[in-house]
């Protein structure tokens, strides 16, 4: 990887497995632009070395505490110079959901806001017993971008989602495992090689057989990502220019 997307993701190949991993961890692994930058760049190499499976995880101990409040979302001009920096994530997310080979999730600590997301957008879901979800947009005067409204009503329901994304409500591992969010719980400290077990298991079987798969799971999933990640962009441009976005910024850390 080339500077700077390289100071802030890692991407390690562990036999057919590719490692990457959010390298912000005095931040919590929060999300800026080079940060999406680093995962496309890291996404590529795992191509170029033909991996079988990806496994995600943050330094630290901890996933990811979100997008980062401190650095603007803001850049270039334009009506959605507002939210470029979610538009290079939807696009990484997006290749993420459509990446040839499985994706696994290695959670420990917590997976925030778009962190989340991020967790959301993988195939396949490890956490550790003490880690949490939560999606604190509203609180923060911001909405759920990353897909995150999507996903959460697609597998929990309307309800469900509404509890979470409105009025705030946090996810254990435990609660996430139960309601299908988490593939498989672990000790503290265990995500990563718990992960990378995982993947390696994956890695093992044939390669057409997963890539075919996963694009059928993908596709029994109903509603339309596209046209709904549109309408997420649209108006996280307008919640982004808001004064409770930009006190939520100021209070941020």
């Amino acid at each position: 990887m080339s500077a700077p997307a390289a100071a802030v993701v890692r991407c390690t190949l562990v036999g057919a497995v590719a490692v990457v991993a959010l390298d912000r961890p005095r931040s919590r692994n929060s999300l800026v632009w080079e940060s999406w930058a680093g995962l496309d760049e890291a996404l590529d190499e795992a191509l170029v070395a033909s991996v079988r499976a990806v496994v995600l995880v943050g330094c630290g101990g901890y996933f990811s505490s979100g997008g980062d409040l401190k650095t603007t979302p803001a850049r270039g001009e334009g009506p959605l110079a507002p939210v470029a920096r979610l538009d290079r994530a939807q696009r990484v997310l997006r290749r993420l959901r459509e990446f040839p080979v499985p994706v696994v999730a290695a959670v420990e600590g917590g997976a925030i806001g778009m962190g989340w997301s991020l967790v959301l957008s993988c195939d396949l879901v490890v956490a550790s017993r003490e880690a949490m979800f939560a999606a604190p947009f509203v609180a923060r005067g911001v909405v759920p971008d990353g897909g995150a409204a999507w996903y959460l009503t697609e597998r929990l329901g309307r309800h469900r989602a509404s509890a979470i994304l409105l009025a705030g409500e946090r996810l254990s591992a435990q609660a996430a495992h139960e309601s299908g969010l988490v593939a498989t719980l672990c000790d503290a400290g265990s995500a990563e090689s718990v992960a990378l077990e995982l993947a390696g298991a994956i890695a093992a079987a044939d390669a057409g057989a997963v890539t075919l798969t996963k694009r059928l799971l993908h596709a029994a999933e109903g509603a339309d990502l596209t046209r709904f990640l549109a309408e997420e962009q649209a108006v996280a441009a307008l919640a982004q220019q808001g004064a409770a976005a930009a006190a939520g910024r100021r209070g941020f850390g």
